[in-house]
């Protein structure tokens, strides 16, 4: 007797069903550690997130530390700081240069944490000129130490939605727009560099478009240029102001932002492996491991300082 055709898939998804078995997890459950998150920024209070790591199945929350005492030596003074139910927070504002040493104590497990880092100085850095989507702009380095950048870029636009006397949404630039509302967007976008004294390290995630190697934030070292001023150039399409403009959205208030970050060592290695992380898209590759600079725990305790350029849109 033959079986109609028909039949074949419902017998293959009992079949599969019936080869199926689940399988608990044998593994040893961790015990939980203390991890810390804090990237002290300058002029800012210092700020310490501390919770317990939990099992990688579990979907519970993070559960905070409670009852730690947590302290921070900075200039040669000690700062103890006070819980404010999601951070410690010490009475200290982080200033540029300085070496600062976390401690964190737990009285009732006699569990002790400890983390260090130099907070870096600014990046000196300055507009130079603005022409179809290239932006460039100087980096002047500060000699005799090593530094650690990531350059990012961001367009900040400013959108307008007219409405007519319904309230039915219309072109702003139409003669019935009796109402407009003003929207600021921003988008984060991929850039090229054709600076091979920065893209040599190949230390970003990147694509291709257009035969240029594009970048959604460029990580690199003074190594090639320590104590000297860099002209650097980063270009941009302008794909995203194109769509505004077409349709009359666009005021004339639109700028790129580039964002040029000094990051302590400590820094560098973490956002770098963060972001070497999200671009392993293959099941065989290594993994690639989250660097962490705690002692007794786990974490990063890392600084950063910015600079931010604004340069026009050619709009």
């Amino acid at each position: 007797m033959q079986i109609k055709k028909r039949y074949l898939p419902l017998l293959f998804c009992l079949f599969a069903l019936s080869c199926e078995k689940t399988i608990d997890f044998s593994g040893e459950e961790q015990i939980p550690m203390v991890v810390i998150t804090s990237e002290p920024d300058p002029d800012t209070p210092l700020a310490v997130r501390a919770t317990y790591s939990r099992f990688f199945l579990s979907g519970a929350q993070f559960k905070p530390v409670t009852g730690a005492t947590v302290s921070i030596v900075a200039g040669g003074s000690t700062y103890n700081a006070t819980f404010d139910g999601t951070h410690y927070v010490a009475p200290y504002s982080v200033q540029q240069g300085d070496s600062l040493r976390l401690t964190l104590t737990i009285p009732q497990s006699d569990t002790v944490v400890t983390a260090a880092t130099r907070v870096p100085f600014r990046p000196q850095a300055s507009v130079i000129e603005s022409s179809q989507g290239n932006l460039r702009f100087a980096l002047a380095d500060r000699g005799g130490e090593r530094n650690y950048y990531r350059i990012s870029l961001q367009l900040i636009d400013t959108i307008i939605n007219g409405y007519d006397s319904t309230g039915a949404y219309v072109e702003p630039t139409s003669d019935s727009a009796l109402r407009y509302d003003t929207i600021v967007d921003v988008s984060n976008l991929w850039f090229s560099c054709s600076d091979a004294t920065l893209t040599s390290e190949a230390t970003s995630i990147s694509m291709s478009i257009d035969d240029d190697e594009m970048y959604n934030s460029l990580f690199f070292t003074d190594e090639l240029f320590d104590g000297q001023t860099r002209n650097i150039t980063i270009k941009t399409n302008n794909y995203e102001i194109e769509e505004y403009e077409k349709k009359g959205y666009n005021t004339g208030g639109s700028h790129y932002v580039v964002t040029i970050e000094a990051l302590s060592r400590e820094a560098y290695l973490y956002e770098l492996s963060l972001d070497k992380q999200s671009e392993e898209d293959f099941f065989l590759t290594e993994p690639v491991q989250i660097q962490c600079n705690i002692s007794g725990g786990l974490g990063i305790f890392g600084a950063k300082a910015s600079t931010k350029l604004l340069f026009d849109t050619d709009l």
